[in-house]
């Protein structure tokens, strides 16, 4: 496959270290009814805010961010030889991978990033590109760190990002406890862009928190159902795709944005075949026309006009909650 269009210089911050909870969402006018499971998992979330203060969270908290400021701040990402991982590099089917440390060919999460190229194809009906997609990895994080730094100015702590301009995919990330999960989450950004670059924000995000689990999850997303739920008990929540469509910068994302997507995207790829199958044609149409219908209309069309989205997608989430304890 020939290498993707030329794209504009864009930057992904999934993960990111964060002091607590982002501010809920004040668009939540008549109360609702919360169910035991979901209670249950509400519980949950309030365990998992001392995970976000060291960087569980997947957080974009940077207010006055914006993907247009990013060619004024750092025309590109690469830098001299120096500052970039060099001491070993290896190929991985479409991934191309630079080390400051040895690193086996046969690594277990070198061959689980190589086969998730296959998953992502596979559940959202994409062909498989041939475009390399550059992982560079850093053993020393105060490198890692000095290198964002220079390059990404102004930007929060994160442990991995991924980076688009108009003729590379790359990803940099720092090795640490939870690589495995930064590595699957930026690198399907990379297998998902370089054949479709016109997705849509919130479905990239949704896309990639879904696939940054391991394959033993099934694509559940427990820390997402804990705080979705909490939110729903709190009422400061409310399911809302047309308000998810409307994001148009990754500085605007909270952390109820990435659990939403997260949600959505489960909802369409794990309840029916007719909604993974919407999902899959509309992405075979971004592909082909980055402005074509929005899958919200596509949803109204196919589900009729009527349908409370909103409901469906909180009943989804509660059948995701963990049962109530005995």
């Amino acid at each position: 496959m020939p290498l993707a269009p030329a794209r504009p210089i864009t930057l992904f911050m999934p993960v990111l270290a964060v002091a607590g909870l982002p501010a809920s969402i004040p668009d939540l006018k008549q109360p609702h009814s919360i169910s035991t499971p979901i209670a249950v998992a509400a519980l949950l979330a309030c365990c998992m805010v001392a995970c976000a203060a060291v960087g569980c969270a997947h957080l974009a908290a940077a207010p006055d961010w914006n993907a247009a400021r990013l060619p004024q701040m750092a025309p590109l990402p690469w830098a001299p030889a120096d500052e970039l991982p060099s001491r070993s590099q290896l190929i991985a089917g479409q991934l191309v991978i630079h080390t400051d440390f040895p690193l086996a060919e046969h690594h277990r999460l070198v061959r689980e990033l190589e086969s998730l190229r296959a998953d992502v194809s596979q559940q959202l009906g994409l062909p498989i590109s041939d475009e390399p997609v550059h992982l560079y990895l850093f053993e020393d994080k105060r490198r890692y760190e000095d290198f964002a730094a220079r390059h990404f100015p102004g930007f929060p702590a994160r442990r991995a990002f991924f980076v688009e301009t108009d003729t590379t995919l790359s990803v940099f990330a720092v090795w640490q406890d939870r690589i495995a999960e930064d590595l699957r989450h930026e690198t399907t950004h990379g297998y998902v862009h370089a054949v479709v670059p016109a997705i849509p924000l919130w479905l990239d995000e949704g896309v990639a928190e879904f696939f940054e689990l391991p394959r033993s999850e099934q694509g559940v997303h427990a820390a997402h159902v804990a705080h979705l739920s909490g939110r729903l008990l709190e009422g400061t929540w409310r399911p809302d795709l047309d308000r998810m469509e409307a994001l148009a910068s990754a500085g605007e994302l909270s952390q109820d944005h990435y659990a939403e997507a997260w949600c959505w995207t489960h909802w369409l790829l794990r309840t029916t075949p007719q909604r993974r199958r919407l999902l899959q044609d509309y992405l075979a149409d971004v592909r082909r026309d980055g402005q074509t219908a929005p899958l919200s209309a596509r949803l109204r069309y196919a589900e009729g006009s009527g349908t409370d989205f909103s409901a469906i997608l909180r009943a989804h989430l509660e059948t995701l909650a963990p049962p109530p304890p005995d």
